[in-house]
């Protein structure tokens, strides 16, 4: 029998053709595009909750969003594609309304002049919002939105300001920002914790991590100093660890102990050396022995900056103009022209923002604006992103007359000011520093302005809105500038105090 080892083309071709009939795409080339919204993931960790949120991205494209594209009132997806999905591993809560852990649709609701609804449906299995039914919401609340000076292309999420408690999930599209405030039960969370775990076997590390996450936030202290004592009898010195003992000692008020462990940790840091920490130490124990000045009132000390700053008494009196460089993180920036008439109480802003130019006039009887030259007609999308209001005029109206006003500003109704004035370290500087608070009619913040010990210009400030929690921002001067008679700090550079995060610098022009 003779096995048959050729087949004739015609038969090939026929095969061929049947295979293309039968299997088109395992013979194809497989290729893939992109999509038309880009999926996302964004992923982190808030105290010891664990969040992932996963979302489609849509791009404007050149559209309008909000009251066109997505329609106000409607129940929207908040994304492209598939619903939104948060997931989260321990109950939270969104403006005080408990969530238990799980997978959710996150749908929104927006609306043009009133706060969006945030919705968490329990229901994760729809593509987009085709099906939601409003009986498996697990929370619905309402938020408000603020309008965003420059246009975000593509819709994102992401966290902001994260802390230990909370943080706020923040969605941003085409000019308009939506903030999640979410807090957690971390503080509960880690008292239980530590009350299960702590023991015989506990080290001198897991007493300094316990001792510091209740100073950092300023929970039971006097548990945190008994357990650094505690630390300190295990492992002995160590300045790292000691500077932190210190500060407890010294908010408890136990300030010779507090000077005692501090100098010690300071010693320390110079014999290894660590130049940050000698830095710190250094500073920290200037702060606390801070010299008290007894030849100054803080009243006499503010009429000396002000003879300084405003020599002819020009503040009230004249109308005062700047031209401002302002710019911000990222490479954004402003220009702005200023005029400051507080004596007949008028204000008027010109701003070049991208390709925008903004006018606004305020005074007493009321307000006008323009934005490129169109003086009415504005759109709600123009009005919400450039603040065409009256009450944003008083706004800006208030913060650059008071920021470009100091000192001559804290002579106003409302201020108290502090009558110890002291000699302390100010960024390397030696400075004679002023306290100011505010009546509860003008303002709840802490103010601290520090004037040079010679001539008494002003040399840098800071505020606080809890200064225990060492929140607020502090401003580096640099240079003067001459505005008609006024001496005017030429430079302001802008930082958080917690982490020291660059905010911005304004520069007056010349």
């Amino acid at each position: 029998m003779k096995l048959r080892t050729s087949y004739s083309f015609s038969g090939l071709l026929k095969w061929y053709s049947l295979c293309l009939l039968l299997f088109p795409m395992a013979l194809s080339a497989q290729f893939t595009l992109p999509p038309a919204s880009a999926p996302a993931r964004v992923e982190t960790q808030v105290g010891l909750t664990n969040f992932t949120l996963d979302y489609h991205r849509p791009g404007v494209k050149g559209r309008t969003i909000f009251g066109e594209l997505i329609p106000y009132g409607e129940v929207w997806r908040t994304g492209a594609n598939e619903a939104t999905r948060f997931r989260f591993d321990r109950e939270i809560s969104i403006k005080d309304e408990l969530v238990s852990a799980g997978t959710y649709a996150l749908y929104t609701i927006p609306r043009e002049d009133a706060e969006w609804t945030l919705i968490l449906s329990k229901d994760t299995s729809l593509w987009g919002a085709r099906g939601y039914d409003p009986s498996k919401d697990a929370l619905r609340v309402d938020l408000p939105t603020k309008a965003l000076s420059e246009r975000v292309e593509s819709m994102e999420f992401r966290w902001m300001n994260i802390t230990h408690a909370s943080a706020d999930l923040v969605l941003e599209w085409e000019n308009t920002r939506l903030e999640i405030p979410v807090t957690l039960a971390t503080h509960d969370q880690v008292e239980k914790l530590i009350s299960q775990s702590f023991g015989a076997k506990t080290t001198g590390p897991d007493y300094y991590r316990a001792a510091r996450y209740y100073l950092d936030n300023n929970l039971d202290l006097e548990q945190a100093k008994e357990w650094m004592d505690r630390r300190q009898s295990l492992d002995g010195d160590q300045f790292g660890v000691m500077r932190y003992h210190a500060i407890i000692e010294h908010k408890l008020g136990n300030y010779s102990a507090a000077n005692k462990i501090m100098a010690r940790s300071l010693e320390l840091a110079e014999a290894a050396p660590n130049p940050h920490y000698v830095r710190m130490n250094t500073q920290t124990l200037r702060e606390w022995n801070k010299e008290s000045v007894t030849f100054l009132s803080g009243t006499q000390l503010l009429e000396k900056t002000i003879a300084y700053h405003d020599p002819q008494a020009q503040w009230g009196v004249l109308p005062v103009s700047i031209k401002l460089y302002e710019s911000r993180p990222g490479g954004s920036y402003r220009r702005s022209e200023v005029t400051m008439d507080e004596g007949h109480e008028m204000f008027t802003l010109a701003q070049l923002r991208g390709r925008d130019e903004i006018y606004r006039a305020y005074n007493a009887e009321g307000c006008t604006f323009s934005l490129n030259g169109r003086t009415d007609g504005f759109t709600p999308e123009e009005i919400r992103q450039h603040r065409l209001s009256c009450e944003a005029g008083a706004v800006y109206s208030n913060y650059y007359t008071y920021l470009w006003g100091l000192p001559m500003k804290l002579r106003d109704p409302g201020t108290i000011i502090d009558d110890k004035v002291y000699r302390v370290d100010f960024f390397g500087q030696e400075l004679l520093e002023m306290k100011v608070t505010y009546t509860e009619e003008v303002g709840g913040d802490i103010w601290y302005f520090y004037f040079h010990p010679e001539t008494y210009a002003l040399s840098g400030y800071r505020f606080y809105h809890d200064e225990a929690a060492n929140d607020g921002e502090y401003i580096l001067l640099e240079g003067e500038a001459q505005v008609g008679n006024l001496r005017i700090p030429a430079k302001r550079h802008w930082y958080t105090h917690g982490d020291r995060a660059y905010l911005g610098s304004d520069e007056v022009l010349k």
